[in-house]
């Protein structure tokens, strides 16, 4: 249940008021944090109404500022108190057998409303006769009391919903448009909305260095992939750092049981297993330098957050003809290459299919044509010559830096042309208007990604964890031809 109340101030119109109040209910919370109460303000200035800023060139402009505060109670329902379900059930002979348990998420009697403070100051303006015009806007917006599925495993339970840390987002928002050309026979115009946003956690509770997060995209093979960490961003992946392959050159030579690694070469068998650390395994760096890799190596290798995202619109006219393009773009963002893992290595699937990227001379290869291992250092030079990745060969899925690649991308999401038929033509067969058009949607994806389609995030239930790319469809590409006919 929701009340709502407002007032607005108009003087001339040239200074501008309005304030407003909401309180919000919702059962979801216990007696006490049901009702939540978010005011908020605006103000603005429209300079171009004054004397002094009187001018031909000038149609519109107005200095604005706003500061209001807004509720989220978006978690499932139940959380307060103690749910009990059906746990299992089985039959013998037509005899069912159920019973009840508590589930695997602790209730929270103390959940309340989540609340975010929003400040803006913005500037709109309109020049030319209006043929340009456009707003900018400063923004910054602080979450507190986040609702978040929070991790208490050794609790008897898996989870619980808390009222957990402050997040803050700043940035900038500009928009543009300009018809470069107005004639009755002819024109064309652009638009463009670009926004550069900074997410940042303030702070996490008591979990002042933060936790890690499973994304489970390989159940738990992989572990914790992202970081959670006060004084940086939502989005910060973790892993090891990549560091090629292991050649002939990295071992002491082959003691007829196992190779023996050369003083100072890290020994990476922790992660990717004993028998893959030979010539042609994966090669991790050691970042303490205690000449193993374990998972103590891990850090921060990258960052699912765009530096900045936007679209533009090119729109014309001629002669009958007209055509609309839209484009949309994301610049600076890391996505998490899942399935280039998945399908670089068996680990335990004797028989998958890899990638092109692991085809046969491309990869480090220790089987003889024969199918026999090779443990000769001179004999595995010559077979593995001119390739250039290491062998699939290891115990588990590993995240690693090579799997963590630029998302940025530029995509034509519409391409409309049509051609509306003259009048005089189409009077004499009573009809009023008549025009064909092509539509293409997802006509092209420029981007370096090496994957189906940057524009992915497929771990969405869980919100620290963004831009993984695993098993996700790509986008469609469309064609539409039709006509707009009236009588």
């Amino acid at each position: 249940m929701s009340f709502f109340s407002r007032v607005n101030y108009d003087y001339k119109g040239k200074y501008l008021a309005s304030a407003t109040v909401r309180a919000d209910g919702s059962s979801k919370f216990t007696f006490g944090n049901q009702w939540g109460i978010f005011p908020s303000g605006a103000i603005a200035w429209r300079l171009s109404e004054e004397e002094f800023m009187k001018a031909d060139w000038l149609d519109n402009l107005k200095i604005r500022a706003s500061y209001g505060v807004s509720g989220n109670n978006n978690i499932p329902s139940g959380q307060t108190e103690k749910v009990f379900s059906v746990a299992d059930q089985k039959k013998w002979l037509n005899i069912t057998d159920t019973w009840w348990t508590a589930g695997k998420t602790l209730d929270n009697a103390r959940l309340k409303w989540e609340s975010t403070y929003s400040a803006n100051i913005g500037l709109d303006f309109a020049l030319f006769n209006s043929r340009l015009n456009g707003s900018v806007d400063l923004y910054k917006n602080i979450t507190k009391d986040l609702l978040m599925e929070f991790s208490i495993m050794g609790s008897g339970y898996n989870t619980q919903y808390r009222n957990v840390g402050e997040t803050q987002n700043k940035g900038l928002e500009i928009s543009l448009n300009y018809d470069a050309i107005r004639k009755k026979d002819y024109g064309l115009s652009f638009s463009m909305v670009v926004g550069f946003n900074k997410n940042r956690i303030n702070d996490l509770g008591s979990l002042t260095n933060g936790y890690s997060v499973s994304t489970g995209w390989q159940n738990t093979e992989v572990g914790a992939d992202y970081l959670v960490m006060p004084g940086y961003s939502i989005g910060q992946m973790y892993g090891f750092i990549t560091d090629g392959r292991y050649s002939v050159d990295d071992f002491e030579g082959y003691d007829g049981t196992q190779w023996i690694l050369k003083q100072g070469v890290a020994d990476a068998s922790d992660v990717i297993g004993a028998d893959a650390v030979r010539p042609g395994g994966l090669k991790l760096k050691d970042l303490t330098d205690d000449g193993m890799v374990t998972e103590e190596d891990k850090t921060l290798i990258g960052n699912a957050n765009p530096v900045h995202t936007g679209g533009f619109t090119i729109s014309g006219y001629a002669k009958g003809f007209d055509l609309t393009a839209n484009f949309t773009w994301n610049y600076g963002n890391d996505i998490y290459n899942a399935d280039k893992i998945e399908f670089t290595s068996p680990t335990k699937y004797q028989f998958r299919n890899m990638s092109t990227i692991m085809e046969a001379g491309k990869r480090w290869t220790n089987l003889s044509p024969t199918g026999e291992i090779v443990n000769d250092a001179a004999e595995l030079a010559r077979m593995n010559e001119g390739t250039t990745m290491w062998s699939p060969f290891m115990k588990k899925s590993v995240f690693h830096s090579w799997a963590v690649e630029d998302g940025s991308f530029l995509r034509l999401n519409t391409l409309t042309i049509g051609y509306t038929l003259p009048k005089t033509w189409v009077e004499k067969a009573h009809i009023n208007n008549l025009r064909f058009y092509f539509t293409g949607f997802n006509l092209f994806c420029w981007t370096s990604y090496s994957g189906f389609d940057p524009e992915v995030d497929t771990r969405r239930n869980n919100r620290v964890t963004p831009g993984v790319d695993y098993s996700a469809y790509p986008k469609s590409r469309q064609y539409v031809f039709g006509l707009n006919l009236s009588f």
